[in-house]
């Protein structure tokens, strides 16, 4: 915990937050500072701490000096107050002792994960260290965030369809599930099938955001959902093969290997969800002319740009949405 090991080491100081190979322990503005904050707030857990002990057990941090710096400002020193807070607004300008008590616990509950290097490795074997190890942390992105602030079947619901055969079939494996890029095409399925594109504002993140909100709260809509888009995956597997959901080559409309688009995806899956049963052989039967209906659609500069240039803005939605579906209902004329 952070109060009884590392504060503890800091407060009697047993650790160095200014070792000769560091840079200095303040280096992040308050805004950075109060991220970091928020995140432990979020319950959001924080990258491993590496730190090489001396002869007697002392420590110098090999990475992780602005976190550390971060907490001893916070919540030692008391010479920090939250600032550009993004999802805790209501803590703006607190400090420490001005949190509530549970919020104050969460930072000092926080697991704290230290590699300790052994006494005795030479310095510039331990400068060499440093180097490999050390950055700057890559934010979290926004499904990561999505995720972190929405403990729920709404989690469980989207791995198991990120995971899902039909969607690794239609997706060729190729969304790279590593920072959540995989669920975050299910929960773009999942926002626009069950909140609607006609109710979407404008803003991306705040519409998933609102759709996470709404799983959660609507578990037994989730067995409905779930069908819809393994359906939607497969009939798009059958009618497109590797193609789903890839902007094909502009100078070769054969050639569908681009990655998957997520604006295309989101309109083409929720299209084909709206299919009725008994539609669905009716466009498999019909599959090289919707194919063809779709290369076509793809040389429209107006389609073309709702999957490509500011494609969050309401009327990029509404002009994908709108296509998809009328390519959809061509095919089952």
């Amino acid at each position: 915990m952070i109060r009884s090991a590392v504060m503890k080491r800091i407060r009697r100081d047993e650790i160095d937050l200014a070792p000769d190979f560091q840079r200095s322990g303040d280096i992040w503005p308050p805004r950075t500072q109060s991220r970091l904050i928020e995140s432990i707030l979020l319950r959001i857990p924080l990258p491993v701490f590496y730190m090489a002990a001396d002869p007697d057990d002392n420590w110098q941090v090999v990475d992780g000096l602005q976190r550390l710096g971060t907490l001893r400002n916070f919540i030692l020193r008391k010479k920090l107050r939250l600032r550009g807070l993004e999802y805790l607004s209501q803590f703006e300008g607190h400090d420490y002792d001005q949190l509530p008590r549970p919020m104050q616990r969460r930072i000092t509950e926080t697991q704290l994960s230290c590699h300790v290097i052994e006494t005795g490795t030479p310095p510039e074997v331990m400068f060499n260290v440093f180097k490999r190890i050390n950055t700057e942390g890559k934010p979290l992105v926004g499904q990561e965030i999505r995720h972190a602030l929405n403990p729920g079947p709404a989690r469980e619901l989207l791995r198991k369809l990120a995971e899902s055969p039909e969607f690794l079939k239609a997706t060729d494996g190729t969304v790279n599930p590593k920072r959540m890029a995989n669920r975050e095409c299910v929960l773009r399925f999942l926002a626009f099938r069950s909140l609607g594109d006609e109710s979407y504002g404008g803003k991306l993140d705040e519409f998933l955001m609102a759709a996470m909100k709404h799983l959660n709260g609507a578990p037994g809509s989730h067995s409905s959902l779930r069908e819809d888009f393994r359906r939607a995956m497969s009939l798009a597997w059958d009618l497109f093969g590797k193609g789903a959901f890839r902007k094909p080559n502009r100078l070769d409309y054969q050639q569908w290997r681009s990655p998957v688009n997520k604006p295309l995806f989101e309109s083409l899956s929720v299209a084909l969800a709206e299919v009725p049963e008994n539609g669905v052989e009716w466009l498999r039967d019909r599959k090289d002319e919707v194919a063809a209906e779709l290369g076509g659609l793809m040389e429209s500069a107006e389609f073309f740009e709702s999957i490509s240039v500011g494609t969050q803005a309401t009327r990029q939605v509404k002009i994908r949405f709108g296509r998809m579906r009328e390519l959809v209902r061509a095919g089952l004329s």
